[in-house]
């Protein structure tokens, strides 16, 4: 784990991470999800094997259940999360994985995209707030198999979190954790940028 980034928006701490999500010691992670929850690959693929020691099935059929409890249905849309426990996650001090389905940009970007997006990374946020956390740790949502560009990602994310720091309580803590160097050098650009 390599903190590249570190800035300081009112009394949030946003922090740019190059690592493993899953052994990020935020009380919260992001999953970046399809909106059935079914954690077929990248990050959600990730998430959901090391939350069961291997099981990734076994985290989908828990994260269905909980998206017909919390939700109401077998589906989100972008803006809503479904928000389950982080078991064997634990150990990295992670309580709960928040999950969220961003924009399908497929090397596309425009207005449409980013509001989707817009919305992807808000409601973790706000749902952190609501579950009184203290950090959150985010992947890059969209940007892998989705296709959104990292930059411009990156810069969304940036946004919104200059935006929720100003009324933000209890979290004091974002992180952006990208697993690869290329990616994390692109995300630093932007930061520095």
């Amino acid at each position: 784990m390599k903190i590249l980034k570190e800035l300081k928006f009112d009394g949030l701490t946003f922090k740019l991470v190059q690592g493993d999500i899953t052994k990020y010691p935020a009380e919260a992670i992001v999953n970046a999800a399809n909106k059935y929850l079914e954690h077929g690959g990248g990050v959600a693929l990730a998430i959901a094997k090391a939350a069961t020691n291997g099981n990734p099935d076994e985290y989908t059929r828990l994260s269905k259940e909980e998206m017909y409890k919390q939700i109401g249905r077998g589906y989100i849309e972008h803006g809503e999360v479904v928000v389950t426990p982080a078991l064997a996650l634990e150990q990295y001090g992670i309580r709960f994985v928040i999950h969220t389905v961003g924009p399908m940009c497929r090397g596309v970007w425009n207005e449409e995209f980013k509001e989707k997006l817009r919305k992807a990374l808000i409601a973790p946020l706000e749902k952190s707030e609501e579950l009184r956390l203290k950090s959150i740790a985010f992947p890059a949502i969209s940007a892998g198999i989705y296709g959104c560009p990292l930059e411009e990602v990156v810069k969304t994310l940036l946004e919104i979190v200059k935006e929720f720091a100003k009324t933000a309580k209890s979290v004091k803590e974002v992180a952006l954790v990208l697993f690869d160097d290329e990616s994390a050098k692109k995300a630093l650009k932007v930061l520095e940028a």
